[in-house]
């Protein structure tokens, strides 16, 4: 494929995708189908079947541009961050609390089309191993690291599930609380 024409596949993919989350967003994930982000998009359900063979095919490709979105979001943070041996840590913690809303429906449907489909997971399963791969090869190790890992994931879950009470101010704090709990654990080891 040329790259002219890989480049209007990757626009169309990114624009259905968008639109696919905006339905999750305003209507739940039951709602996502080919006739629903066909009507939001004008393109027709033909061309959708042709891009994706089916729901589930779209959802993973869903799955995999969303976990692209992360990665390059903690590269991002990673980019910024001073150069020391809590840099990875940080990034991936910091990428994690700061999701946007879209990306937390995307999750949220996930979960929903997940129940019915578990084989949807394996892409983010896979994700989550390498995650932990480098959770464990932190400067905190596997136990400390992941308990700020859980944190952040915790507190994601209820954002998503819409059950978290927390104000704009009370996430920053929370937020700040958990980087601050990254130095101090990270200080308390170098000390051992």
């Amino acid at each position: 494929m040329d790259s002219s024409k890989q480049k209007q596949t990757q626009s169309l993919h990114l624009s259905l995708f968008r639109a696919a989350e905006a339905i999750v967003s305003e209507l739940g994930a039951s709602q996502l189908t080919f006739a629903t982000l066909s009507e939001r998009t004008g393109v027709d359900e033909a061309t959708l079947s042709t891009l994706f063979p089916n729901r589930e095919a779209l959802l993973t490709a869903m799955i995999e541009h969303r976990l692209e979105r992360f990665r390059v979001r903690w590269n991002a943070y990673e980019s910024v961050l001073p150069d020391e041996p809590m840099r990875e840590l940080k990034a991936l913690l910091l990428s994690n609390m700061s999701e946007s809303t879209e990306e937390k429906n995307l999750d949220s449907a996930i979960f929903a089309a997940a129940a019915s489909n578990p084989a949807l997971l394996q892409t983010t399963s896979d994700d989550v191993q390498g995650l932990f791969n480098i959770l464990e090869k932190s400067p905190l190790g596997l136990a400390q690291a992941a308990v700020l890992f859980f944190s952040v994931r915790g507190y994601r879950l209820f954002e998503q599930i819409g059950i978290c009470p927390m104000t704009d101010n009370q996430r920053t704090e929370f937020q700040e609380q958990i980087m601050r709990l990254a130095r101090l654990m990270y200080e308390q080891k170098s000390e051992e």
